[in-house]
């Protein structure tokens, strides 16, 4: 008899100082647990993204530099637009210098280096950068 009553008293589910986890309980915190991971993957993802999107400003505004000084660098008269292609990585930048004559001053050249690349199938970015060159 006292075989059964000791049974009983184990199945009772709320007896003082019972230990270890319902099935509930479990489930509350794995489902916790789970929307939790959920969102830390969802803030390192949009990290990464953003991560990558200022890898590629970055080398856009290198590439805009280089062309300026690769511009700036020929003698005053043969300063001429120009445009290419470059890849850098799995991203292609379109390099493209433009000379504006006697701005914003007499023998002077305003030269504007724009460089685009595609951040998705519809939209493009643009890194802008100007200098001014007097005729010596």
């Amino acid at each position: 008899m006292a075989l059964i009553s000791d049974m009983e008293t184990r199945r009772t589910p709320n007896r003082p100082g019972q230990r270890g986890m319902t099935l509930i309980e479990i489930m509350v915190a794995t489902l916790i647990l789970s929307i939790v991971t959920i969102g830390m993957v969802e803030f390192f993802a949009h990290g990464r993204m953003g991560l990558e999107q200022e890898e590629r400003k970055r080398a856009a505004t290198l590439l805009a530099q280089e062309a300026l000084e690769r511009t700036v660098a020929q003698p005053y008269e043969l300063i001429d637009p120009w445009t290419e292609q470059r890849l850098v990585g799995s991203t292609t930048y379109t390099v493209t210098v433009a000379i504006q004559q006697n701005a914003p001053e007499m023998d002077m050249k305003a030269i504007a280096c724009a460089v685009t690349w595609d951040i998705d199938a519809t939209n493009e970015r643009t890194a802008l950068l100007t200098t001014f060159v007097y005729e010596n």
